[in-house]
């Protein structure tokens, strides 16, 4: 049984990673001459997205779970597939969100998200790497897509077969490891735009159109 999320420890964490941002487009403007516009917190929209998240990432914890039985028996294996999923809801959201030309403070914070889970993930592809499920073909598209638009088509598409109400135990961890593989991609795609003073706001994305 997962404990209630502590808000006052969730605001906490949200304003330290809002100082952390202030911070670096601080240096990048001493260094640079340039500065990056930082956007206020939206405790409402964050509260929202912070519910959604929360909500989703229930959603599909409980129904791998159910299907794969004990593959996920001990707390470290649950806590695992449960910071990968939400991550993984996180991005999700953020595709949602901002469409086709998402902020580039929006995009950096994201992937940043995304870097925090990086040794989740790996976890999970490791301890998932017996499973055995005639449905499901393992071997997903490992190539990497072009642009922003081919790979938010991807995810989506990739997110909405984790979600399909008749996937099995294998189809749905296929699914959340290929959108994981997606989310890395998007993270490569982004760095290192923070450091690189000649691009526009608009202009972080690889060949963006």
């Amino acid at each position: 049984m997962k404990k209630e999320v502590d808000m006052e420890k969730f605001w906490e964490d949200v304003e330290l990673r809002h100082a952390k941002f202030r911070e670096i487009a601080e240096q990048i403007a001493i260094e640079t001459g340039v500065r990056l516009p930082i956007k206020e917190l939206d405790r409402k929209k964050i509260e929202e997205n912070a519910e959604y998240v929360k909500a989703k990432t229930k959603e599909i914890e409980e129904r791998i779970i159910a299907a794969t039985e004990e593959l996920f028996e001990s707390s470290k294996e649950r806590e695992l597939l449960h910071i990968s999923i939400r991550v993984s809801c996180d991005f999700h959201k953020f595709l949602l969100d901002f469409g086709e030309k998402p902020p580039r403070d929006e995009a950096e914070f994201v992937a940043d998200t995304i870097r925090s889970g990086i040794d989740w993930f790996y976890s999970l592809a490791f301890h998932c790497h017996g499973i055995r499920d005639d449905l499901v073909k393992w071997r997903f598209d490992r190539q990497a897509t072009a642009s922003f638009h081919e790979l938010r088509i991807a995810c989506l598409k990739c997110f909405d077969d984790l979600l399909r109400p008749s996937a099995t135990a294998g189809e749905m961890l296929a699914s959340l490891l290929a959108f994981i593989h997606l989310e890395l991609v998007f993270m490569a795609q982004t760095f290192p735009s923070n450091v690189d003073s000649n691009l526009e706001e608009d202009q972080w994305q690889t060949n963006p159109t």
